[in-house]
């Protein structure tokens, strides 16, 4: 796959002349999906030029821009050369030939990272005039095609041309995280207000986008309002938390606007929040790369005393007090308390949480259709050793086909529990649907949640020798690749003394049409008890 990514420019010149130019354009697909508030529609996330084949890994919007850096290949050092030298000739003579190989160059493949900065580098170097016929390309590319790669270079190129024109639409492509990073490069070099800009970009996106925007406005002078926006909600991403928490504690002083007297519940809630970010570091820096981890905790508690707390709060407490009883020896930021000051913080914790009886308040949260409530309940019922196999039932029967219903229950069930399981899953679960016939595909997207729920089961099932042969058989039989490899892994779990004639013939008719090499390698050590890889 990675050399899939690195082969993006590889078309030689041609002579052919294709139509790039279209009123359907991503910009316009966009423009018909934004709200008032200047954010997308939840269904502009998926753009026009999105691959509908099954197999292909679905990328969320601007994250492979994030992961993957320049290519230093010889190869790609060529491809760059071959752009350069095409986009001299469109700007010296609006060659029509020249625009049309450059567009294919660019829309070829699937991504553009690799090369587009060395490009852009090249370009600024070289003499090149922007007017009368760069500038006019590089906005019909941004703006008259439906190609996000064509969109990214269009942007790109426009950040160089010195021209405030086309600001409005640089952020409307910016409000979709997919073209979020590029439109922020093009306001910082043409627009006056860039600081402004930037923050109300960053308000309308949610995703990789606003990472990438938080992370570039931290490097920026800001405005009180804007650091205080950091705090209370900059910090806020689909993604993940961790990913702006340090960001923003920092930038947004949070430990400055905790040592006032008395703070207000948004606050205080955005703090618990940042916090419980910072101590689950892992995808991103967090609480060991910041300066005054004591005091930030110890002004945290000094506000939680007498404050009307919920569920989030008992859930921040005890992520706290986790935290807090690390061994030192184990956990350097521990070594920066003094024994009693430790010891007298995790007291005032345990009094807050024991401050109010969380019970009713769990057993509330359960019983929501609010997905967050719901969730910070389970967590919170975990530690006060609540079973909750009678709400995960009750979740099961309310939303059968939803893949998070399955595996609650399958995470909080019993032994004996098992066979219970298995007749749900038969009656639940369109197994005729799901045993459709092997193809390679990846069972991701939401249309895919029925293919998860039977994941979930399987997983189950492979503890529980004999039981459930019917939906191993539809594992597979499924034209999704990770439901055979989890019903082959379950197989094998089982031992061959398990398995009956159906499930032998449907392990050799499998291994006569299975698609993936990978999975039909496993499916044949499998069947000759060999150790699966």
């Amino acid at each position: 796959m990675f050399d899939k990514l690195k082969n993006i420019f590889g078309r030689k010149e041609t002579s052919e002349i294709v139509a790039w130019e279209t009123e359907e354009s991503i910009l316009n697909f966009l423009k018909n999906n934004i709200q008032p508030s200047g954010k997308l529609n939840e269904i502009a996330e998926t753009l026009p030029d999105e691959k509908k084949g099954d197999n292909e890994i679905k990328w969320a919007p601007g994250l492979m821009d994030s992961m993957f850096g320049a290519d230093d290949s010889e190869n790609s050092k060529a491809r760059i050369k071959t752009l350069t030298n095409l986009i001299k000739r469109i700007a010296k003579t609006g060659d029509v030939t020249a625009k049309s190989n450059f567009y294919l160059e660019i829309t070829d493949n699937d991504s553009v990272i690799g090369v587009i900065d060395q490009f852009l580098q090249k370009v600024s170097e070289a003499s090149i005039s922007i007017d009368p016929h760069l500038y006019d390309y590089a906005f019909k590319l941004a703006t008259k095609t439906k190609n996000r790669n064509a969109v990214k270079f269009g942007i790109a190129i426009l950040g160089l041309c010195q021209k405030e024109a086309p600001l409005n639409e640089i952020k409307i492509l910016g409000a979709h995280d997919e073209f979020t990073v590029f439109s922020t490069i093009a306001i910082i070099n043409l627009s006056k207000n860039q600081v402004s800009d930037l923050w109300e970009l960053a308000k309308k996106v949610d995703g990789w986008g606003r990472i990438q925007l938080v992370d570039r406005l931290s490097e920026l002078e800001l405005s009180e309002t804007i650091t205080d926006w950091l705090v209370y909600e900059g910090y806020q991403n689909s993604i993940m938390y961790e990913y702006l928490a340090l960001t923003c504690v920092v930038k947004g002083d949070l430990l400055s606007k905790l040592k006032q007297d008395i703070i207000d519940d948004k606050l205080y809630k955005s703090a618990g929040e940042l916090i419980v970010a910072m101590l689950d570091e892992g995808p991103a820096a967090g609480i060991s790369a910041y300066d005054y981890p004591v005091d930030l905790i110890e002004e945290f508690i000094k506000h939680s005393t007498g404050r009307s707390l919920d569920i989030s709060n008992y859930i921040t407490f005890n992520r706290i007090k986790n935290f807090l009883e690390d061994s030192p020896e184990e956990n350097e930021i521990l070594k920066k308390w003094k024994q009693d000051e430790l010891s007298n913080h995790l007291i005032e914790i345990d009094q807050i949480i024991k401050s109010k009886d969380w019970t009713d308040e769990i057993y509330k949260g359960l019983s929501s259709e609010n997905n967050v409530e719901y969730w910070n309940a389970k967590q919170a019922a975990k530690t006060f050793g609540i079973d909750l196999r009678e709400t995960v039932w009750n979740r099961l029967h309310q939303k059968p086909l939803d893949s998070t219903s399955w595996y609650d229950l399958t995470n909080n069930s019993k032994a004996e529990d098992v066979n219970k399981i298995v007749d749900a899953a038969i009656k639940y679960l369109p197994l005729s649907e799901l045993s459709t016939g092997p193809s390679d595909s990846l069972g991701i997207g939401p249309e895919y949640q029925k293919h998860q729920s039977l994941d979930f089961v399987i997983t189950y099932l492979e503890n529980h020798k004999s039981k459930g042969e019917e939906l191993l058989i539809a594992g597979l039989k499924s034209p999704v690749t990770r439901n055979r490899n989890m019903a082959i892994r379950a197989l094998d779990k089982w031992g061959k003394e398990y398995w009956t004639e159906n499930i032998k013939n449907e392990l050799q008719y499998l291994k006569r049409i299975e698609p993936n090499t990978d999975t039909k390698e496993n499916l044949i050590r499998l069947i000759n008890g060999q150790e699966l890889k």
